[in-house]
Formats: structure tokens, sequence, C-alpha cells
């Protein structure tokens, strides 16, 4: 079959670029302009992978897919071979203390299909002072490693960046390879077109939310407030609302509190209670005392006093109590932190990430709104404002599905991946990430690569209090405000707010026409890397016509043309420079009123 490695070969494509501040990445990389890596299928036989060691280390969270992964890296290398794959077991801690068992496809068989990352393990997710660099590069060479695969979220694949340049300056062969995994969608870029595990945890939430508002729409009396598991509870410092969006999307509830939209429009808690509370109101002046709210997991996070209140106490030594945490904050957000109920400032006194981010998934957040919401329906009944009943059930879901039996798509994409990143390690590609792009078409026409981690980062601003600018990153990519997947829901919120459109999707389809749907966040995401080849096919088709000897007409019109084309993009880079580094995301799909 393709899926060989003596079928495929490694072509070279166009250079890479840094986006912006290439000056401040070429301190911390040697190469700015690697070149994009083209897995295509072969005719004539090459050699095969042949005597070559690779390690691989689940960092990141739990997620979907993630065996069918390695069964993708043990099928590209046959054992036959010479070949060896070792699995690290315990995540990035057994990989630094150098625990490791040989995988083989008889282990890989046991796991095929299965979610979960049981096979290995994992711990903490991070390999990024000089003291963790050195432990991994004696672990390479003690296993005599040709190459090092890290399979995670942005935080994985930043220290997977570094560290492919602490063993480019170290002359250490081991080559390292990146896999963009993670539920909560959030490791996508222009490359990246879904991470791993993305779209069965989706499926699997949205059976969850479809169940909860059957039966709510059925018992007619309660009002659910679902906080869904997204970025924050996968160790990202920028929350993000992906999950929570293809979830409203699939299951069409009364409300959905965007992160992205809340930080885009600037709403404060008042405003965002206040619109609960009218959507509520207007459904009990039509006989409806019951309802669906989404609450995305980041959502105070995105609320300008909360993030004023978050960032002070990520300065106090955690676990805290109040006692300890007032006199460390400021006049204005001690009063907010008063102010909220205790079960919450216990939550935000809890031990910290291994990143030293809040735990959002900590806080009730849907728990909070709730009782904000009761309180502020209780002053309108006063008023006589509110006529109708309210009786809130608050639930947290995302351990319920994060480790779900994978889709068919994420089976598909893990293996794919598994694939080229085998390819990648096995060639010494060092310093790429593996992706597939074109993920919206059927599996066939699907495109294997590597894509530089140069090309992916980015350099956070520098804040007026601080002495050094941040060191470049791969950031976590908020939902777009812009995009199809969004503007479908803004199409149906209203509607939804009003009726009881709810759509239970099921459990997740492994056969009929059902299994090949992929979410709607992937089915309408732009492909960047087939537009940028089919621009090069564009500009190819010009430079043969437009050769000399050619009509006078269309030198004219095509020479017209690209400097207009050129004066439009040069207006466009003066634009991306003067944007902030990440751009503020999107939504709560909450029609404020």
């Amino acid at each position: 079959s393709a899926f060989n490695g003596n079928a495929v070969t490694v072509e070279r494509g166009e250079e890479t670029c840094v986006n912006a501040h290439t000056e401040v990445v070429s301190r911390y990389f040697s190469e700015v302009h690697a070149p994009l890596l083209n897995i295509v299928p072969t005719e004539e036989r090459g050699e095969p992978i042949a005597d070559k060691k690779i390690g691989v280390v689940f960092c990141g969270r739990q997620a979907p897919g993630c065996h069918d992964f390695v069964c993708g890296l043990v099928d590209m290398m046959p054992p036959n071979f010479g070949n060896k794959l070792y699995g690290f077991v315990g995540g990035t801690k057994g990989f630094l203390d150098k625990q490791a068992v040989e995988l083989t496809s008889e282990i890989c068989d046991a796991f095929r299909g299965t979610g979960g990352l049981d096979m290995l393990g994992r711990t903490v997710d991070r390999i990024n002072t000089k003291d963790e660099s050195e432990k991994a590069k004696i672990t390479c060479q003690e296993f005599d490693l040709d190459g090092l695969v890290l399979v995670g979220g942005a935080r994985t694949n930043t220290d997977a960046a570094y560290l492919a340049e602490y063993f480019k300056q170290n002359k250490v062969k081991t080559a390292v390879v990146g896999v963009p995994c993670g539920i909560e969608g959030s490791m996508v870029n222009e490359f990246v077109e879904a991470s791993l595990g993305f779209d069965s945890n989706a499926k699997a939430m949205a059976q969850l939310v479809g169940n909860t508002a059957i039966d709510g729409s059925s018992a007619r009396k309660y009002y659910y407030f679902l906080k869904l598991m997204d970025g924050s509870t996968t160790g990202g410092k920028v929350p993000t609302s992906h999950v929570a969006l293809e979830v409203a999307l699939e299951t069409k509830p009364n409300l959905l509190l965007l992160t992205e939209e809340v930080d885009d429009h600037r709403n404060n808690l008042r405003e965002i209670v206040s619109g609960i509370a009218d959507v509520i109101s207007d459904r009990a002046d039509d006989g409806k005392n019951f309802g669906t709210i989404l609450v995305a997991e980041g959502l105070l996070a995105a609320i300008p006093e909360f993030r004023t209140l978050i960032k002070e106490l990520e300065g106090v030594p955690m676990p805290s109590t109040v006692e300890k945490a007032l006199p460390e904050l400021t006049t204005w957000s001690a009063a907010l932190f008063q102010s909220l109920p205790e079960f919450i400032q216990k939550q935000l006194l809890l031990e910290r990430q291994s990143n030293a981010a809040l735990q959002l998934s900590q806080l009730e957040t849907e728990r909070l709104m709730a009782w904000l919401v009761e309180d502020e329906l209780k002053q309108r009944k006063k008023k006589g404002a509110f006529k109708g009943s309210f009786s809130p059930v608050c639930q947290f879901l995302g351990y319920q599905a994060r480790c779900s039996m994978p889709s068919d798509f994420d089976s598909d994409y893990a293996y794919a991946l598994g694939g080229t990143a085998a390819v990648l390690a096995s060639r010494s590609c060092n310093g790429y990430m593996a992706v597939v792009s074109d993920l919206a078409q059927p599996v066939e026409r699907w495109h294997p690569g590597g894509v530089p981690f140069t090309a992916m980062l980015q350099v956070p601003l520098q804040l007026p209090k601080e002495s050094f600018r941040p060191r470049p990153g791969i950031f976590p990519r908020k939902v777009d405000l812009d995009a199809g997947a969004f503007k479908k829901w803004k199409e149906v919120r209203d509607s939804c707010a009003g009726q009881e459109l709810y759509e239970n999707p099921g459990p997740i389809q492994l056969s009929g026409p059902a299994a090949s749907r992929v979410t709607k966040t992937i089915a309408t995401r732009f492909s960047y890397l087939q537009q940028l080849k089919g621009l090069k096919r564009h500009l190819e088709t010009l430079n043969s016509r437009c050769r000399p000897g050619c009509d006078l007409r269309q030198v004219k019109v095509a020479a017209q043309s690209l400097a207009t084309l050129n004066t439009i993009l040069d207006e466009l880079s003066e634009h991306a420079a003067a944007s902030p580094f990440l751009e503020r995301a999107s939504s709560i799909s909450l029609p404020l009123k």
C-alpha cells in the first residue's frame, strides 16, 4: 500500500518565513526560512525505512485517537527492517526518567480504535528548562534515537521547537517532530487544520448536551447551565471555546456564552447576567420556564474585571486563604473578590496548573452564572418585570467525553499523522510538525507533509511593566468570529433563544452515512496550504502567458493588476504589523440588549 516508507518520497517545497518579528525569532532559532515538506506517493519503490529508532511521548492531555496515531507510527516502520519504536511510559516525566517499552504491532492491536492514553500514560506536559532539555538529550543518546515524536497542544509544540533547536546546537542526531493534538481544538493555525481528538470530543460532548436539552424540554421546569471543558482545563493559559461553539452548532441550545465574543465585546459581568435574564424573562412570557445554556469554560477569564482579578491572583502563592490573598489585591479587585459567593472565592485560591495558570476548570462558572441570574430575576420579580419561575441545574461536562472512542475522522487523521511523523522522524527532519491538510475532503484527497515550527511562531507583545520581551511561541488559536462556524451560529441563535430547536446527534457513528461527517468547525475551515498551492499554479500560468512576444494588452493588464494587488498587500502587511500579537478572538453567542 501507499502507507509504506518505500512508497512515498519527501519533496522540498517553498521556503517559509516568519510572519513578523523575524529578528526576534532569529535570536532563538538558527534557521527561520526552512522549507515546507510534502510527502507524496511514488511509483518507484525506494529504500524502506530501515534500522531506525524512534521514540514517542504523549505530552498533552488525554484525547481520542492517540492510540491510532501510534498504530500509524508502527505500521510505517516495519520491524523486519530493523526498526524500533519506543513508547515512553508516563509522558514527559517517564521520558526524562528513561522509562520506555518497545511498541510492536501486537501491542498496538490491543489498543487500536480506543480512546485515552492508557497505552503509555502521561504526566506534566513540559520540557522547557535547560536542565530538562539536557535530560532529554541524554535520554535520546542512551536510546540512540533517530527521531523523537512529541504529541500535544500548543505548549508541547513550543517546547518541541526549542528542543529541536537545542539538539541542533548540541549536534544531537535525534530529529524532533511535533504532532498537533488536543480535545480543545486550539492547536490550529494556517498550517494545522485540526487538532487530533477535537472531532471525537465535540461529537461525544454534543450527545451529552443533546440528551440534557431534550430532558429539559420534556420536564419543562429546569434551566440547565452546562459548562463545557475547553482550552483552560487542557493546560492552556489562553482560554478558547472551539468545543462550546461546535457543540452549540450540533445541539442548538437556547444560549451560548462564548469566551471570545465576551472578550471581543468587552462585556462586563453585569451585562452578561442581564442578557441571560432577558432571554429567560422573554421565554417566561411565553410560558417557558426551562432551557439549556452552554457556558464556555474560560468565560470568566474574558470578563474585564475578572481578567484583572485573575492576573493579580497569579502573583499570590497558591493554594492560599481569603485572609492571605485579600491584602495582595488592589482595591477594585478586592471589592470584586469579596462580592463573589464563598464557593468561587475558595476555588480562585486553589493550586495552580503546571504552567502556573489558574485552573479555570475548578471554577464553577456555570454555578456562578446561575447564582447571579437568580438574584437578578428576584430583583425583577419585586418590580413586577418577571413573572415566571427559575430552577437552575448546573453541570460540568468534559471528563465524560475526552477519552471517548475516536470518530472515523479522528481514527483516519491519527493514523495519517502517525505515518507522517514516522517519515519525518526517520528522514532526519528536525524541527518540523507533522501536518495533514485538506481535511474537509475525503481521506484519499488529504495531503500529508511537514511544516517547520518557526513558521508558526508568534512573538508576544512586550507589556509596559516588562523589562524583557517574552520569547516566541506557538499559541492557542481562538475562535475566529469572522469564520464560517461562528457565522452559522449567528444565523440561528436568535431563533434558538426563543424556541426549542434542540437537536440530539446521538453517539459517534462508526458506519453508515453519518460516519464520515466531520465537525462543522473543521468542514468550514480554510485550507491555507492548498490555497498556497493554487496561488503558485496561478503565478506559473501568468508567467507562461506573459513571455516575450505575447500580446501587449496582456502585459499591460497583468502589470497593472499586479501593481494594484501589491499595493493592497502592502496595506495588509502594515495593518498586520500594527495589530496585537494574539487576535482578540471571539464570541459569546448571547443576544445582549
